[in-house]
């Protein structure tokens, strides 16, 4: 965790401060995790696969601030993920 903060750090030193600082969190009721749970099982058995699900959305979010530039140009961009 240290290190991700140096790099933060770096960050900012190179390209000033940052513009957006969001939060997203995994819903255990997503239909894509409900659709992969068999019988009888909760999201809470299955960390494979709410981690997986949680991963696939957090690249589509990324996509969808940076590629699609929804918030304008992104210069740099840095996320943690914590459990």
């Amino acid at each position: 965790m240290h290190e991700y903060a140096q790099d933060a750090m770096t960050y900012v030193r190179a390209y000033g401060r940052p513009d957006l600082f969001v939060t997203f969190t995994c819903n255990p009721t997503w239909e894509e995790i409900k659709e992969l749970l068999f019988d009888g099982q909760s999201s809470s058995d299955r960390h494979d696969i709410i981690a997986r699900v949680f991963k696939q959305k957090l690249k589509s979010l990324m996509d969808f601030i940076v590629i699609y530039c929804i918030f304008g140009e992104t210069r740099c961009w840095i996320y943690s993920i914590e459990w």
